[in-house]
Parts: C-alpha cells; sequence; structure tokens
C-alpha cells in the first residue's frame, strides 16, 4: 500500500514544463530509476478503469481493452514495442507498464497530450495510424484521429464512445466518426448524397464508381472507404497531367 501511494505521489508530480527539474529530485529519480522506462512515458496522471461498474461487455477502451504493442512518437522521438491503450471516451493514451505489477494489475498512466505526436500498430492485419490534431477554427474537436489515408485527400476517423445510464449503471457505446479533408476543406462521412457532394466536377464519375463498385458509404468499411478516395486522387492526378 505504502508502495503505491509513494508511486502515485511522484506520477501526480510529473509534468511537462518541469521535467529536467524533477528529475533533480531525489524521490522523482529514485521512481525513474526503477521503472528504467524513459521519463517522457511516465509524464502523465495515473490512469483508473473508472467503467469497472458496466455490466455489459463492451468497454470504451478501443477493442474492449485489448493492449497494443504499438510503435509511440513522442516531441520526434520514436518508442517501439510500447504497450497502449486508447480511452475512446476520455480521448486518452494509456501507457501500459508491463514491466512490474502493482495490486495485481499493471500501472497505467494516461500520457500528457500535448506531448504525444502520434501512434501506429497492427490489429488483426489492419495497420493503424493515429496522430493528434488541432484544429484552429473548431471544425473538429481536438484530439486523437487514426489517419486512415493521406493523399491528395485525407480519411481520418476519431474513434469515440458515447455514455448513457441503463438501470442506474454507466454504460459506453462505441460511436466512431468518419472525416474527409479534400480541396482544404473537412467533411463529415454520412451517405451517398452528401459524400458526392465533395468531389465538385467529378462527382458524376465517383457516383458511377460507387455504382459499380457496390459501395454504400454508410455501410462502406475503412477499405472501401479509402480504395474511394485513391480512385478520386487518380482521377485529379490524370487531369493534371492532362492539363
Amino acid at each position: 500500500m505504502y508502495r503505491r501511494h509513494f508511486i502515485l505521489i511522484l506520477l501526480a508530480l510529473s509534468s511537462l514544463a518541469a521535467g529536467q527539474a524533477l528529475y533533480q529530485n531525489p524521490l522523482y529519480r529514485l521512481y525513474y530509476e526503477s521503472v528504467s522506462v524513459p521519463q517522457e512515458l511516465i509524464n502523465g496522471k495515473e490512469y483508473l478503469p473508472y467503467y469497472f461498474h458496466s455490466k455489459s461487455k463492451t468497454t470504451p477502451l478501443l477493442f474492449t481493452g485489448e493492449v497494443f504493442n504499438a510503435t509511440l512518437k513522442i516531441k520526434g522521438r520514436v518508442y517501439r514495442n510500447t504497450g497502449l491503450q486508447y480511452d475512446t471516451y476520455l480521448d486518452e493514451l494509456i501507457y501500459i507498464d508491463t514491466s512490474r505489477i502493482i495490486d495485481n494489475m499493471y500501472p497505467r498512466i494516461a500520457l500528457n497530450k500535448d506531448i504525444v505526436d502520434g501512434f501506429s500498430f497492427v490489429f488483426k492485419g489492419d495497420s493503424m495510424k493515429f496522430r493528434y490534431l488541432k484544429f484552429p477554427n473548431k471544425e473538429f474537436t481536438d484530439g486523437f484521429y487514426e489517419i486512415a489515408y493521406d493523399g491528395g485527400t485525407r480519411f481520418m476517423i476519431r474513434h469515440r464512445s458515447t455514455q448513457y445510464n441503463f438501470d442506474a449503471i454507466d454504460e459506453y457505446k462505441y460511436l466512431p466518426e468518419r472525416y474527409i479533408m479534400a480541396v482544404g476543406k473537412y467533411y463529415e462521412i454520412r451517405n451517398n448524397g452528401s459524400f458526392l457532394k465533395i468531389f465538385g466536377e467529378q462527382s458524376d464519375k465517383m457516383k458511377e464508381y460507387l455504382r459499380k463498385s457496390r459501395i454504400k458509404i454508410r455501410q462502406a468499411d475503412k477499405n472501401a472507404i479509402v480504395r474511394v478516395l485513391t480512385y478520386f486522387d487518380s482521377l485529379n492526378k490524370r487531369e493534371t497531367v492532362v492539363n
């Protein structure tokens, strides 16, 4: 118990602005050296599983709490084979310290968002790359977005959950949002009609492509959307060459 309190106090003290100064503190240096991980990976706050009362098998953690063996980029520095989880309700990236167990569980730290450039991992054959995006014009909420495609256009997915109350218990429902950036503007993907308006003069060709490919945007998965955008970008490249 005392050891746990000791570590929690040290984690609470950790911050980006005071990182170097804290390392001069003997107690902080002792913890830093004992966990054998870079200081940036303990720059955050303790993450507690607030959803443990839920009766549902679904949690707000991406893929119901799978620990990803991920590549993490912090302030330009790359850390490979890093255990991570992502909370889709709080929009928090969680570092899992698998080198030790405290109270029968791995210590988990919600990393400070302002130091994280992005992270990536492979889950069931799907390569997923995330970046922390800020929107100065407030088009969308700042946070972590999966960059599913980044060509002439960009396809982004915000993996999010909403909270609702059932039998006096907080439950969570996974409701991802999908966005496209084209011609310098952001659009939310809703249905075929709104999707086709994004493509302007190419909308007729894109409508024909969707018909032949039997793609319905509302039900389309990530790979189908990527194929559509790849085709659209190829049309624009052909016109650029011709002109």
